[in-house]
């Protein structure tokens, strides 16, 4: 079992990943020397280090999850992602006039990034979950629902650019679920 999930690994899509983190790290580390070497404090090479082993470790973690489990708790987990923009709001660290990551000790999260992914995986389960019909009005906007919930949220933050990834997410999954042109275009004329 655990060598056909090896095998199942996309090699070019973890080469790529770990190739864009490396030239990140590149241009990260020069930069951060730069700002110490003019007598700032700021180490930003060491900062991203961290996550980018953590989100290593994750990767290989959740690429080893049966696809059939994420599905299972999809809900669950758009409901925890949910959960945490509504508390960044009252206990979100506050920073650059904005109130966008939880704290845990040094390290600081920003639950929307979280939040992205679990809305794709809850509207795709919703979305495959039955025979309906994307061009009726009940499942459209209950699909628009469990988008526009962290939409809302987000621009509470306030985080514009970050909740217009959202709004950008709609088009796509619901044309790939065939919603018609001319709704298409009642979507995005206004």
């Amino acid at each position: 079992m655990l060598s056909e999930k090896v095998k199942s690994l996309d090699a070019v899509l973890i080469l790529s990943v770990v190739g864009l983190l490396f030239l990140g790290l590149v241009a990260l580390y020069s930069t951060s020397q730069s700002i110490l070497q003019s007598g700032g404090s700021a180490n930003y090479f060491q900062a991203q280090l961290q996550w980018v082993m953590i989100s290593l470790t994750v990767m290989l973690f959740v690429a080893f999850i049966p696809n059939q489990w994420i599905m299972i708790h999809s809900y669950w987990l758009y409901g925890l992602s949910i959960l945490l923009l509504i508390l960044v709001l009252f206990i979100g660290y506050k920073g650059y006039g904005a109130t966008r990551w939880i704290r845990f000790g040094t390290l600081r999260f920003q639950p929307s990034e979280f939040a992205k992914v679990f809305t794709i995986l809850a509207v795709a389960r919703y979305l495959s979950s039955e025979r309906l019909n994307i061009n009726h009005l009940k499942p459209f906007l209950i699909a628009s629902g469990i988008i526009i919930t962290p939409f809302l949220l987000i621009v509470k933050q306030p985080d514009l650019g970050t909740a217009l990834v959202f709004v950008v997410l709609i088009l796509p999954i619901f044309y790939w679920v065939g919603l018609s042109g001319k709704n298409l275009v009642k979507i995005t004329a206004p």
